[in-house]
């Protein structure tokens, strides 16, 4: 019993793994629902999958986290902060590349990345807007005021950050000339709107008890002469959809738990319930085979689950619904926890 007991303690030695510095990259293989050690093992031996684990955290022992966003290579993660703010941290080690700090001391709503990486555009409360030279931490812009609520994407050219003012407009503020490109008026309908992947078709919700509805962007006739078509085959309300990566599916936040549809006919293709969760809020991960969806309550528990089987793979730290992200190739998850810190999701392998 010695021996064994000696083995078990150095067993649980080597799941710890510490990186330069106070930060802590860490498993937490074999804790909650779900977690399994190593991969999964069919009757025969042969192995099947990975289990879905947290690998570590970043920002943690700082300043409250209140927004992120992943760099578009998927190497490091920004995060902006209660203070107003911004930090970036290198993925492959867990450590803060840099610090930076405009005049804003308000806390960071919303951050985006340009397409290549090289700036970064943060929304602070109070309409004031910071966008951050992302490899000096240098200040490139500042505008404050300009019903700037939240900063929602770039240009494709990556020169032009487009903002939202929380109720009918969306703005495109060019980096170079330093002012407002245009802006634009945006219907409720269309606030409302899903796109799918290739951009072909789009998901709404009519403002009636829950109905979800797919269309054409162009508005044509489908292959079947349709326009446009419900969800439906599913129990309840549908609270929030989101499309797997090939935008063959959508997967929606139902009464009965996750369901998956057709993106072309609208029929219910499966339902699964989430044990312990009753899903508001779905995102499914990118990447053509999509192979996990995130699951996340009103009261904040969240679960990670097979896109497949509906099976719970992994409970997640998070704080209310969000926010959480996955990365561009949709190989991890990070969410912000109740610590406010950010934490890490994928493979065991990673």
């Amino acid at each position: 019993m010695a021996a064994l007991a000696a083995i078990l303690g150095v067993a649980a030695l080597l799941t710890v793994a510490v990186f330069v510095g106070v930060r802590v990259w860490r498993s937490r293989q074999g804790q909650g629902q779900g977690q399994r050690q190593g991969p999964d093992v069919a009757h025969d031996g042969v192995p099947t999958r990975a289990g879905f684990r947290e690998l570590g955290t970043v920002a943690s022992g700082g300043p409250g986290v209140t927004a992120m966003a992943w760099r578009p290579d998927g190497g490091a993660i920004a995060t902006g902060h209660g203070d107003g703010s911004v930090r970036i941290w290198d993925l492959a080690t867990g450590d803060e590349l840099l610090t930076g700090r405009g005049k804003s001391a308000e806390a960071v709503d919303s951050m985006s990345w340009s397409p290549g990486g090289q700036l970064l555009a943060v929304a602070h409360r109070r309409d004031h807007m910071t966008v951050w030279n992302a490899a000096s931490a240098d200040v490139v812009w500042e505008v404050d005021g300009g019903d700037i609520y939240a900063v929602v994407g770039w240009s494709e050219d990556g020169r032009a950050v487009k903002t939202y003012d929380g109720e009918e407009y969306y703005a495109l503020w060019n980096v170079d000339s330093r002012a407002c490109e245009r802006s634009w008026f945006v219907s409720i309908a269309q606030q409302g709107e899903v796109l799918s992947p290739d951009g072909r078709l789009a998901a709404w919700e009519s403002m009636a008890e829950g109905r979800w509805t797919l269309h054409r962007t162009d508005w044509q006739p489908s292959p079947g002469g349709e326009r446009e078509w419900e969800l439906v085959g599913h129990r309840g309300p549908i609270r929030s959809v989101s499309w797997k990566g090939d935008s063959a599916q959508l997967a929606g936040a139902t009464q009965g738990g996750v369901a998956v549809w057709s993106a072309t006919s609208g029929q219910l293709i499966r339902s699964k319930p989430v044990e312990g969760l009753e899903p508001a809020y779905v995102s499914w991960s990118p990447g053509l085979n999509g192979r996990w969806i995130l699951a996340s309550s009103d009261a904040g528990t969240s679960a990670v689950i097979d896109a497949e089987t509906g099976e719970r793979l992994s409970e997640v730290s998070t704080r209310s619904r969000g926010p959480s992200a996955w990365s561009p190739e949709g190989d991890r998850l990070a969410t912000i926890g109740a610590d406010n810190a950010v934490h890490l999701y994928g493979e065991e392998s990673r």
